[in-house]
């Protein structure tokens, strides 16, 4: 995207020591923008933990973000298995990794992301296919006092 307030990242699979670079470069902007600090700090968490979904559980994948005045909107696709329950991912602390496994040993994998990128947004969808992969989309709302 060549567009001022268009950005797009690539995360790649299993790179945990780049978890966050998205969403520090994210939280950059909307500094620079002025924008409320915990307005901010939603923001930041809500594209870190879609960050590390994509990480842990999708081989990595594309975020795209549009930041104006008024909002951030994300979409975030992957290539992964997709999501056989929506309704169960969406429950805080369901998720599909081992308890043995080293990304649990990581301290991550523990069924919250979605649930904290829920808190953190105004919006959010979620579409998936079996075996095609996931998109979810959610905005924050930047002018909100």
């Amino acid at each position: 995207m060549n567009d001022n307030n268009k950005i797009s990242y690539i995360v790649s699979p299993n790179d945990f020591m780049g978890a966050g670079n998205v969403s520090e470069d994210i939280k950059s902007r909307l500094t620079e923008m002025n924008v409320n600090a915990e307005i901010i700090r939603k923001a930041a968490l809500a594209v870190y933990e879609t960050e590390l979904n994509m990480i842990i559980h999708a081989n990595g994948g594309l975020i795209e973000a549009e930041i104006t005045p008024e909002l951030l909107s994300i979409e975030a696709s992957d290539n992964g298995p997709g999501i056989a329950d929506v309704d169960k991912a969406m429950e805080t602390g369901y998720t599909t990794v081992s308890p043995d496994s080293e990304i649990r040993s990581r301290g991550m994998g523990k069924g919250i992301g979605f649930t904290n990128i829920r808190k953190c947004t105004d919006s959010f969808e979620v579409e998936t296919e079996l075996g095609c992969g996931t998109t979810i989309r959610f905005e924050v709302n930047l002018s909100a006092s």
